[in-house]
């Protein structure tokens, strides 16, 4: 059966793989004093430190107002957004935890750390989402109901949803067979190890899109409103400057780890990584044909923001999408990109958190410092987003 812990057989972390080492069997003494991946502490150090904040940390008490001043279109694309942060952070809130630790993959004391501060930190966006809410309508339920009805959000979320279940699938059926092995029974599935190894690989890139790509038109639309001259929906725009922020530090993470499975044999995903690259494109692919399609919809009704319309917001997008594709060591031309200059470059502005304007009890809004400089990354530079 499976241990939550287990004293003997000890593996330590400078022994072993990040994922399905010789450790991946066991729950052994978690120690941090000799960590073969130093910069994966340092990343749950730093999101500890930027990603201790409140939900009721934003002042929202002017949303309801300047949210009722809106016309059609404007609620139009800040609803959609927000339906859909919601929908993806819901996702974001179980899935880490479930697709990197429990599933026995790793039980890198590092990383256990990093994925835990990771998993809690997405819960915190949930709760923050529903203060927004909370904040313009009466009955949450409502807004909430009209999430699961919304035919544009499962259609974009089809492609996500997929892939977690076609990767949680392989993972449940290894982990049923060493249960059924340890036990002295005949493993049920014909699931092999390499087929683990491609779904934890999936599992990153799935991850990389999520923080990377996925919630950046929400965050580019949100952000307009506080451009506008009447500065709308400053509450709102806040709370996601926190959440942008968070959400980086998540990325750069999956970026290092897809990077370091790429280059690093000795982890033992190097052939992994170049049998998946043209389904990597396609997964890439796909995302950039759905994410074009949302803008489409996001201005269906037209729009009246100042400086964001349906031709920027995709301009943006191509720009993001290219930096990613790039960033995890591959050719954004291969999807018919070209990396370019940010077409909106105000928006580094809200990436930077020092001038959030807090609620009355002002709790201490900290600035977002680059990633972590170590020897083994790239530097984390605003121009990247």
């Amino acid at each position: 059966m499976s241990k939550i812990f287990e004293l003997g057989d000890t593996v330590r972390s400078k022994d072993t793989t990040l994922f399905l080492g010789e450790n991946s069997d066991h729950y052994n003494i978690q120690t941090y004093h000799d960590p073969k991946y130093p910069w994966i502490m340092e990343y749950a150090e730093e999101m500890r430190k930027v990603g201790n904040w409140s939900k009721n940390e934003i002042d929202l008490s002017k949303e309801k107002t300047q949210y009722d001043q809106l016309d059609e279109a404007s609620r139009h694309i800040y609803e959609a957004g927000l339906k859909f942060a919601i929908t993806l952070d819901s996702c974001a809130g179980r899935g880490p935890l479930q697709l990197f630790v429990e599933n026995g993959i790793s039980h890198n004391p590092e990383w256990e750390c990093y994925i835990n501060n990771h998993q809690t930190n997405e819960v915190l966006h949930s709760e923050s989402y529903t203060e927004m809410v909370r904040a313009l309508y009466n009955d949450v339920n409502v807004f909430i109901d009209a999430i699961i009805d919304d035919e544009q959000i499962q259609k974009r979320a089809t492609s996500i949803l997929g892939v977690f279940d076609e990767v949680t699938e392989v993972f449940d059926q290894w982990q049923t067979n060493r249960v059924m092995k340890r036990n002295g029974k005949k493993a049920p599935f014909t699931v092999t190890e390499r087929d683990v190894k491609k779904a934890i690989y999936k599992s990153a890139i799935v991850l990389n899109l999520f923080e990377g790509v996925r919630f950046f038109c929400t965050f580019a639309t949100n952000w307009s409103f506080s451009e506008q001259p009447t500065k709308l929906m400053q509450g709102s725009s806040n709370i996601f400057k926190l959440i942008a922020r968070d959400e980086m530090i998540h990325l750069d993470v999956f970026q290092q780890v897809i990077k370091m499975l790429n280059s690093d044999r000795s982890e033992g995903f190097a052939d992994i990584a170049n049998e998946l690259e043209d389904e990597v494109y396609e997964m890439y692919q796909t995302a950039y044909n759905e994410e074009m399609d949302w803008v489409t919809y996001l201005f269906s009704k037209g729009s009246t923001l100042i400086g964001m319309n349906e031709t920027i917001l995709k301009e943006y997008m191509n720009y993001i999408f290219a930096i990613r594709i790039n960033n995890i060591g591959l050719n954004p031309k291969r999807i018919g990109l070209e990396l370019i200059s940010n077409p909106i470059p105000w928006i580094n502005n809200y990436l930077d958190s020092t001038d959030i304007k807090t609620a009355p009890q002002e709790m201490e809004a900290v600035n977002y410092v680059a990633a972590i400089d170590n020897s083994n990354e790239e530097e984390f530079s605003l121009d990247d987003l």
